[in-house]
């Protein structure tokens, strides 16, 4: 949608403004909401106050990408380390196929990547067997 195309359906440049002005603002909500769903909060609380204090903060918007995001959370989570949960070292198994050491079932649960530990899982079933 361009202002010119709101212009041609008769709309004033006053309604165009406010029409463009909101437009804006959906595209930075919604860059603000993909760049925030994988961020590890204690609670919705938490989530809640983080993305209104990050949408006050105006971030600009590239290809979809909220700019200084990353820095605004570091500067935040140094602030109010509590609304965030403790980092976690990702698990990546390198050991060569056929060959070396299984992991343990405590190994595969661990693996904060939901992709990989679904398939670490679907590769080692017999360990997760009669499971209740």
């Amino acid at each position: 949608m361009t202002a010119e195309e709101l212009t041609e359906q008769g709309l004033t440049e006053e309604q165009v403004s406010y029409v463009m002005a909101a437009w804006e603002q959906r595209e930075r909500d919604i860059a603000l909401d993909r760049a925030l769903e994988d961020v590890p909060f204690s609670s919705q609380a938490a989530r809640e106050a983080v993305t209104e204090r990050v949408r006050q903060a105006r971030l600009p918007v590239e290809n979809g990408v909220p700019v200084g995001l990353d820095e605004l959370l570091a500067a935040i989570r140094e602030q109010d380390p509590g609304a965030f949960l403790p980092r976690r070292e990702a698990v990546i198994f390198t050991a060569p196929l056929g060959g070396a050491e299984t992991p343990t079932r405590e190994q595969i649960i661990s693996i904060p990547d939901r992709a990989r530990r679904r398939a670490a899982i679907a590769e080692n079933m017999r360990l997760f067997k009669g499971e209740n």
